[in-house]
């Protein structure tokens, strides 16, 4: 399972361009076919990425090294939402064919002369104890999405209050019959629908109503 957890900038942008499902670009397909590999270092790397990487070593950065080799700017597309769209299926393919938890950071970079977006990149990292990447992310400038194939109970959530009301509809669940795992997968199953999550998710609906009101939702969809 891929987790995502969107800034305030990002969770905008896609509520309001709302990216439908794509199809990736030969390029990057390619770069997901030829995989991983665990350089002598330690450090997990996208082969095609270390393949075509000819400056420093890691040193003793290794979550640095990481995130530098597998960074990958994705060029702007005539329409924005495939660009998205684009970007978020390629990150999730990546973490889908990775024998290990990983990482991956979305953005999107800033426009210039008001053309939106230049370019958006996804990178990739493992996470080590005491070694954080991002020092930065709710209230930083730059649209920003953190994916990751990290075990966690609600995929969707972006912060305190969203993973708030969905314990509070995983537990309204529960008073209705289903278990924890399952109350847990069917929050996960109604916000992993992503129409719904630009549009209410995104759209800062979800703390508006109680856990009992998506409850409700979630039993009739």
């Amino acid at each position: 399972m891929i987790s995502e957890k969107a800034n305030f900038r990002m969770r905008a942008a896609l509520h309001a361009i709302r990216p439908g499902a794509v199809v990736l670009p030969d390029s990057l397909a390619a770069i997901v076919a030829n995989g991983w590999i665990e350089h002598p270092s330690g450090a997990y790397l996208l082969r095609s990425m270390f393949e075509g990487y000819c400056r420093d070593g890691p040193g003793d950065d290794l979550l640095g090294y990481e995130a530098r080799v597998n960074g990958w700017g994705i060029p702007g597309m005539d329409d924005l939402a495939e660009l998205l769209g684009v970007s978020m299926a390629y990150a999730r393919a990546c973490l889908r064919v990775a024998n290990r938890p990983v990482t991956a950071l979305f953005s999107i970079s800033e426009p210039y002369d008001n053309v939106i977006p230049v370019t958006t990149k996804v990178t990739f990292w493992v996470e080590r104890p005491g070694v954080p990447y991002l020092r930065e992310f709710e209230n930083d400038g730059q649209p920003l999405m953190v994916l990751s194939s990290e075990e966690t109970d609600f995929l969707y959530a972006s912060g305190d209050e969203q993973e708030k009301a969905m314990a509070e509809t995983a537990e309204a669940l529960g008073r209705e019959g289903l278990t924890r795992q399952e109350a847990v997968a069917r929050v996960n199953e109604f916000w992993g629908e992503p129409s719904r999550r630009w549009a209410l998710l995104y759209g800062g609906w979800i703390g508006q109503q109680t856990g009992e009101h998506w409850a409700r939702l979630i039993v009739k969809a």
